[in-house]
């Protein structure tokens, strides 16, 4: 592990040895399907953690072809979980989405710091005192606030998301699939069905 970093969450996953990792199946589309929905879940919210800690996923650069540090974070999940080879572009692409809803979460937080004329103390708690005066400066640039602009108008067209949580649609298909007495492949018209599904207990 990075020397200096520091995982938020899922810290027994972040502490296993090489012995105690746990073998990740990949479907036909090389996305994790097991060995159950639980090491899938456990997967997601592990990669999540390392989009959070800055040591592997710096948050100063503008994308994330730019963060030179995709082969650390391989290297690391492969030292928590067995994952074949051809399941690195799915994780890195997973600690890219995870990173780009953190500084749009990191963001939010600095508008309303900035609205309320309040300081920025819970933000440096987060972000180490550099890369967040190159995020705020990059904030104030006109290209990020007319792609902002735009990634405004594009999610309130969103008004049909899913409601799996950390959940993927891979391990749905496969769930479905297993379900079915000939073991088909689910169509896109019912896995579109139910990763719509609400709880009724929730209030949503």
């Amino acid at each position: 592990m990075i020397k200096g970093s520091r995982p938020t969450k899922k810290t027994d996953i972040h502490a296993r040895t090489l012995e105690e990792r746990t073998p990740i199946i990949l479907n036909c589309y090389e996305q994790p399907i097991g060995p159950t929905p639980k090491d899938v879940k456990d997967l997601s919210r592990f990669l999540g953690t390392i989009a959070r800690t800055t040591e592997f996923a710096p948050l100063n650069y503008v994308d994330w072809p730019s963060v030179p540090t995709h082969d650390q974070i391989w290297e690391y999940v492969l030292e928590k979980f067995m994952i074949p080879p051809k399941g690195r572009s799915w994780v890195l692409e997973t600690v890219n989405l995870s990173w780009c809803g953190y500084k749009s979460k990191l963001k939010k937080m600095y508008l309303e710091a900035v609205e309320k004329g309040s300081n920025l103390d819970e933000l440096y708690e987060l972000v180490p005192e550099d890369e967040l005066k190159d995020l705020i400066s990059y904030w104030n640039t006109s290209p990020a606030k007319e792609q902002s602009k735009k990634n405004k108008r594009n999610r309130e067209k969103l008004d049909d998301m899913h409601t799996m949580g950390p959940s993927s649609y891979a391990a749905l298909r496969h769930k479905l699939k297993q379900e079915d007495p000939n073991k088909q492949e689910p169509s896109k018209a019912k896995v579109y069905r139910e990763s719509r599904i609400r709880n009724p207990k929730k209030n949503i």
